[in-house]
């Protein structure tokens, strides 16, 4: 995935139309803000303890801010992130993919665009609005949703 995350990368910097970068922590904070009043559905493949560094408060709060938003939200993430999911959001799904599996970036994918994170880059997060990209991100998702048991949360 780090591989596919760096072609895009190169790719927005020479076709700007439907990329764009956020360079900053505060526009990555932005970015999901405008999200709870835009979006009704939420899907992301996260990786929860390389998310943290960037902003552990705003991060909780966040997920908190959706379920309160009644923003239907799906997730899949390393066992080990389920040590940080808040107790009693009643609109939040989460499912754990195999321990064989370890990523560093974080996508979501919204009705619209694309977010790929990773804290590792010097760009915090680039946003994807080029809907055979973001069709593609959408169907791997749903495949990987309806493949994986549900969770047992701890």
């Amino acid at each position: 995935m780090e591989k596919t995350i760096k072609k895009i990368a190169t790719f927005a910097a020479s076709q700007p139309h439907g990329v764009y970068f956020l360079n900053t922590k505060q526009e990555l904070k932005e970015f999901y803000l405008d999200g709870l009043r835009k979006y009704k559905t939420w899907n992301a493949i996260a990786s929860i303890e390389d998310w943290l560094p960037v902003d552990a408060k705003f991060l909780q709060d966040f997920r908190k801010e959706l379920d309160k938003n009644k923003v239907k939200t799906k997730v899949i993430f390393k066992e080990s992130g389920l040590r940080f999911e808040p107790k009693g959001l009643k609109y939040r799904q989460v499912k754990v993919i195999p321990p064989s599996y370890d990523f560093q970036s974080s996508i979501d994918i919204l009705e619209d665009k694309i977010l790929i994170m990773n804290p590792d880059l010097n760009v915090l997060g680039l946003v994807v609005e080029i809907e055979s990209i973001l069709d593609i991100f959408k169907d791997i998702f749903d495949l990987l949703w309806d493949t994986l048991p549900e969770s047992k949360k701890k």
